[in-house]
């Protein structure tokens, strides 16, 4: 294990779901993240910020394509990439991406279901390129995200389709999960 400390939340509303993560090494932040999913369970916009600079991208409302721009010392880098309705976003700055697109697709796969999934991958340094991940359902709780490069590990998500992340997996750090909070505050309150 690396020594780092994810911290997460998800606050949901009449719009969607907002996830946010922030990991740290000791005293040092390695990454920001927010991910905004919409009522449909489909990723609407993704944030980063690592030590490279700021990064947004977001799908057009067509779903044809995604759009956004890295801002860095070295200025802005305007970013575009074919988008579709399967496609979803990875980061590999921490695991609550691939929460958020296991807890969207638990009604569509099936326990023992295997699906390849198009996306726009994001690294540390804030490169982003095309690629497919594959996703297996293992069990109802249980799912094997399976990355590119041959590596898989295992992510479970609680009755809620929320995730348990246990620390000590090769990928995972430690995790502090925040309390799931409501986006808007009802007037009635």
């Amino acid at each position: 294990m690396d020594g780092s400390t994810l911290l997460w939340s998800i606050a949901e509303g009449s719009r969607g779901a907002r996830w946010r993560a922030s990991t740290r090494r000791g005293e040092g932040l390695l990454s920001d993240l927010l991910l905004e999913v919409g009522l449909d369970g489909r990723p609407g916009r993704l944030e980063i910020t690592t030590a490279a600079g700021q990064l947004t991208l977001h799908p057009e409302p067509g779903q044809a394509s995604a759009h956004g721009n890295v801002v860095s010392a070295d200025g802005v880098r305007p970013l575009a990439f074919v988008w579709s309705t399967h496609h979803w976003f990875e980061s590999r700055q921490g695991p609550v991406v691939a929460a958020a697109m296991c807890r969207s697709l638990r009604t569509v796969v099936g326990v023992g279901e295997f699906r390849l999934v198009p996306g726009l991958h994001v690294d540390a340094a804030l490169r982003v390129w095309r690629g497919e991940r594959g996703v297996r359902r293992l069990t109802e709780s249980r799912w094997l995200i399976e990355e590119a490069d041959g590596f898989g590990w295992e992510l479970s998500l609680d009755d809620e389709g929320l995730p348990i992340f246990e620390s000590g997996e090769r990928r995972d750090p430690a995790s502090t999960a925040a309390p799931v909070w409501p986006l808007e505050i009802s007037e009635d309150a």
